[in-house]
Parts: structure tokens; C-alpha cells; sequence
């Protein structure tokens, strides 16, 4: 079956890309022809485009505000070039794309790819705070001819007001099936009149081996490492997450390394600013325990039996994704909201076998309605 997929993967964002990837992967394996629609609307590139302002940021009030920032910006954008460009070598080398670009939904509608089956997700591509939930390429509204489904679609942002849910419910409703990757989202579309299927996300659908496969080429700064650390992976830079993990790594022995600019060496004994992809799959596989606000750190920690222990996001409302996630794997008391909680981590048990029991059963229900998708 000739399949097309499209996603939120340009955004230099590890769990963005091996979303994409596993999705993909596992589509192959099973037979079909698949691309991802190599989609890069420009709310998606224009990361690294210094001169764009956000219009309604208080920086872009002024001409003397708007070039300060800029300023700062391409300062900031010339010190992660090269994590830019082992993204680029990952998404554009690894990931089987359309041969043609599309830069909007306009472009997708005048000359859509074909395909026997569509299939949106996964990731945050329903999140009405973001561009993505918004736009209308996101609920394959330019597919004119061929099955509508999505996989593992999250929505993290759950306050939706009453005209995007009615937006939502009248494109959901022209899919043939729906699923989702967090049981709130699932709870929202029963309230819409949609019914749907409650999925991992796909980077559970690859096996460890494969992973191991993928993260043999991580470059050399991963693959050589004999001592032991506990790996952090924070967005914020959020104070209590730092605090803990000092408190963890010095109880249990161990190195403290990061996947952040926000960490001097000054706190971490190393920290990886230049990673992709590959090599963040590998420092996890590789490390004794992970601390994070990352979902797809989470998820890969619980595939390869890491303690996990995971911190709220501030910022940006999109908490509930990580409550599905570890409310599915009976792993609440890993979500460190509370003091009383914190304490009690240091010094954690996890049953393997009972959350390994947890994922199989869910795997066959995500796997199986992939396969009720062939036509």
C-alpha cells in the first residue's frame, strides 16, 4: 500500500525526528511504500531565521527592541550551528521524504502526493497554542482522493474553546480512523462525537534493536564513554530539576552529564551540545538514570529500563501528555510535583517486568490498529 505520513519533524527537536523515524520504519517493515510529506511551512523554519520577530512579543514594539533581539538571536543561533546541522544530515539523509517540498497548505491543496492511505501524526500536531494546530494540512484537509487516519495525534493542550473544537470535530469527522496518542485526547474526541483509539507514541512500535542499530552510528563523542552518569535533559533550565539531580547523582555516585545550553560545566562534567538524534537515543541507552521535562526521553527511558524522574513544564501547557504517558506505565510517583515526592525518589524501585507487561499490552493495541488501517 502506497502511504503517506506528515508531521511536525523539522523543528530540531529529538523527539520530533525519531517520531517521524519510528513511524516510518515500522511502515516499511510491514510492507508498505511509505514517504513522510516533506512539508516545511515556514512557522517550521524559520528557527534559525534571525530576523524574524515574533509580531506579538513585546521586542518587536519598537525598531531599537527589534534589532537588539535580533542581535541576540544570531548570536544564539551561531552557537548551536552545528546541532542545526546533524539534525539536517538525520531528517534529510534518514527520513524517506517526497521528492517535492511544500511550503503551505495552498501548495499541498493545488498538488497533493498521492497515496492510498494519509495518515497524520505523531507528535503535538493538534496543539491549538502551536502553528501546527491550527493549520489545516494538519487535518489532511488538501487530501482529495484516499483513506484519512491519524496515528498517536496529540493535542497536549486540552482548554480548546469552542470554535476550534468545532473546527476540529468537522475535520476529524471526515477520517476513516482516529487515534491518539494520550487518553485526554481520547476523552476530547468522545466529547466531540468522535471515536478514537488510544496509541503509543511511535518510537515504542521499533524494537530495542533497532534502536541499537540506529544509535551504532552516533558519533564518536557518545560511543566511548566507560564511566557512569545520570543524563538530564531539561528545557527550562528549571531549578528544582538541577537541585535534585546534584542530590541524585552524589547519593548514587555518579557523573552528571547534559543535553542542554541552559548547563555550564561548572554543574555537569560534561555537557553534549552538538548531539542529534542518534546520539541522544545513545546517551540514554548508555546512561543509569534520566531526569527530565522531555516526553520522548521519558518514553525511550521506560523502553530501555532507566530510572526516570520527570519534572513539569512551566512554559508551555502541554503537561497532560506526560501524565497519559506515565499514568499508562503506573509511574505517577516519577513525576516530581511535591517535596514529599522528591525524597522518596532517591531511592526508587522499578518493576521492569510489570511496566514491560503494560507496554506489550498497549503495543498490541497500537500495532493492531495500524493494521486494521490496510485497505
Amino acid at each position: 500500500m502506497k502511504i503517506k505520513t506528515i508531521t511536525t519533524w523539522a523543528d530540531y527537536n529529538y523527539g520530533a525526528s525519531l517520531q517521524a523515524y519510528a513511524l516510518l520504519t515500522y511502515l516499511k517493515k510491514q510492507g508498505h511504500d511509505v514517504e513522510m510529506i516533506k512539508y516545511l511551512p515556514p512557522y517550521q523554519t524559520r528557527m534559525y531565521d534571525y530576523m524574524w520577530v515574533n509580531p506579538e512579543s513585546k521586542a518587536s514594539q519598537h525598531l531599537i527592541t527589534r534589532w537588539i533581539y535580533r542581535i541576540a538571536k544570531f548570536i544564539q543561533r551561531i552557537t548551536t550551528l552545528n546541532r542545526k546541522h546533524i539534525f539536517d544530515e538525520f531528517n534529510f539523509k534518514t527520513l524517506p521524504l517526497t521528492t517535492r517540498k511544500y511550503s503551505s497548505y495552498q501548495e499541498l491543496c493545488e498538488n497533493p502526493p498521492e497515496a492510498d492511505l494519509y495518515i497524520v501524526g505523531s507528535d503535538q500536531v493538534w496543539n491549538i497554542l502551536y502553528d501546527a494546530g491550527k493549520d489545516p494540512s494538519f487535518y489532511l484537509e488538501f487530501v482529495k482522493k484516499g483513506k484519512k487516519a491519524s496515528y498517536a495525534a496529540s493535542f497536549s493542550f486540552l482548554d480548546i474553546d469552542e470554535t476550534n473544537k468545532k473546527r476540529i470535530a468537522k475535520s476529524l469527522n471526515k477520517f476513516d480512523s482516529v487515534a491518539v496518542r494520550e487518553f485526554q485526547g481520547q476523552d476530547l474526541l468522545k466529547d466531540l462525537g468522535i471515536n478514537s483509539t488510544w496509541v503509543l507514541d511511535p518510537v515504542f512500535l521499533l524494537s530495542l534493536d533497532d534502536w541499537n542499530t540506529l544509535a551504532m552510528s552516533a558519533n564518536k563523542s557518545v560511543q566511548c564513554i566507560t564511566e557512569k552518569y545520570l543524563l538530564i535533559y531539561d528545557f527550562e533550565g528549571n531549578k528544582k530539576l538541577k537541585a535534585f539531580a546534584l542530590q541524585f547523582a552524589k547519593l548514587h555516585n555518579l557523573k552528571i552529564y547534559a543535553i542542554t545550553d541552559k548547563y555550564p560545566l561548572s554543574y555537569a562534567n560534561r555537557n553534549f551540545k552538538k548531539a542529534g538524534p542518534k546520539e541522544f537515543v545513545k546517551l540514554i541507552a548508555n546512561c543509569e538514570a534520566f531526569i527530565s521535562n522531555s516526553f520522548h526521553g521519558t518514553a525511550f527511558s521506560i523502553m530501555y529500563h532507566k530510572p526516570v524522574f520527570v519534572f513539569n513544564r512551566h512554559r508551555h501547557k502541554v503537561n497532560s501528555r506526560m501524565d497519559s504517558l506515565l499514568t499508562l506505565f503506573n509511574l505517577k510517583d516519577c513525576l516530581l510535583d511535591n517535596e514529599k515526592k522528591e525524597k522518596e525518589a532517591f531511592n526508587k524501585q522499578f518493576s521492569w517486568v510489570e511496566i514491560d507487561k503494560l507496554k506489550s499490552e498497549r503495543l498490541k493495541i497500537s500495532k493492531d490498529f495500524l493494521k486494521s488501517l490496510d485497505i
